[in-house]
């Protein structure tokens, strides 16, 4: 069968997706029912021990269009690792993730041109399978570096059990694309050895760097335009619109918050001024306002998250100016995003980006 076949059927058919509580990520049910599945076979621990604390049960990670919220991940994760005390456990679930592991995106990666649009791919869409992480692209040298950084907002969570599984799935991934050039990737991991430190040449057919200065993987540019083998435009062109559609299911599922977020991240052009915000959620500024206050926001702070977090992307990875990107942010004056980014970083936006 076609690798392909398999994701499409599954991910093409009628919704019947579980609502989850408000206020919660969400993300495909595929990723408890693995881990389910590794604790049953290699530890023999039952699945009802495993999914204490959240809610699901054993028949219903079978549903293929299952979504979970992420806390119900971090709870399975945290109790596994508890329960069986093993460190290598994020490396042993991450090798047995399949592209059809991650839904819709996985199959968009399967019918992508090359590497690159891969690496676009996960950068525009990765909030659907793992909205703990953010993704950076920076140039460094002849190399593209991807790094990865667990945002604070999310359950508390091993940070190395969480860097294995989203180090060694994105080695999946690449594995699938380049094959025996793998092996001129290398896989940086900020934390210092781990006593399974051995584990990590099982898995990875690479270097692999130990108390690096991030968590990423150093990629040679002359990798990034390899075909993916795959590759079908029109199934990728239909992929990426379901992908924009579950996008959307998954955030009128989370909270009002979350998804103003959402609203923010993906608006083409410079970032919006809170009325036309407003105006998208059918409510006056006053409305929209008050309903952010009760989530014990503002506006403002949500606004200064996603612009902080756009100035750093767009000063690692593009060679826009200063002048442009503080009008992509909506300041008017740039020496106002100096001064602005200056009390975020400590560094002036120039003094950012020659560090990086």
């Amino acid at each position: 069968m076609n690798p392909l076949d398999e994701d499409v059927t599954v991910l093409t058919t009628q919704t019947t997706t579980t609502r989850a509580p408000q206020g919660r990520f969400l993300t495909f049910g595929a990723y408890p029912r693995k881990f389910v599945q590794l604790m049953e076979a290699d530890w023999g621990l039952p699945a009802e021990k495993v999914l204490t604390g959240t809610g699901l049960t054993r028949p219903q990670l079978d549903d293929p269009e299952l979504m979970v919220p992420f806390e119900d991940i971090v709870t399975v994760f945290n109790n596994g690792y508890r329960l069986c005390g093993s460190g290598d456990i994020g490396l042993r679930f991450a090798a047995q993730l399949r592209p059809s592991s991650h839904g819709l995106l996985g199959a968009a990666v399967l019918t992508s041109s090359d590497l690159q649009s891969v690496i676009d791919l996960f950068y525009d869409y990765l909030g659907l399978i793992a909205p703990f992480l953010l993704l950076h692209q920076e140039e460094r040298g002849n190399n593209r570096m991807l790094v990865l950084e667990i945002i604070s907002d999310v359950p508390e969570m091993n940070p190395v059990v969480a860097y294995d599984v989203a180090m060694l799935s994105t080695y999946n991934v690449f594995k699938l694309i380049l094959g025996e050039r793998t092996r001129e990737l290398v896989f940086h991991f900020a934390h210092a050895a781990p006593r399974h430190a051995d584990a990590y040449g099982k898995y990875f057919d690479c270097h692999t760097q130990f108390s690096a200065s991030c968590y990423g993987v150093s990629i040679p540019k002359a990798l990034l335009g390899c075909r993916v083998a795959t590759s079908d435009e029109d199934t990728h062109r239909l992929l990426v619109g379901q992908i924009d559609e579950r996008m959307n299911q998954v955030h009128a599922q989370s909270s009002f918050v979350d998804s103003v977020r959402f609203h923010l991240k993906r608006n083409d052009g410079p970032l919006p001024r809170m009325n036309s915000v407003a105006a998208a959620f059918n409510m006056s500024a006053r409305t929209f306002r008050n309903r952010l206050r009760r989530h014990n926001t503002t506006f403002q702070e949500l606004l200064d998250r996603e612009r902080h977090e756009q100035a750093m992307h767009f000063l690692r990875s593009t060679g826009k100016s200063v002048k442009e990107i503080a009008y992509m942010l909506g300041f008017q004056e740039s020496s106002n995003f100096s001064r602005v980014f200056k009390k975020w970083t400590g560094l002036t936006p120039l003094d950012f980006r020659r560090g990086n």
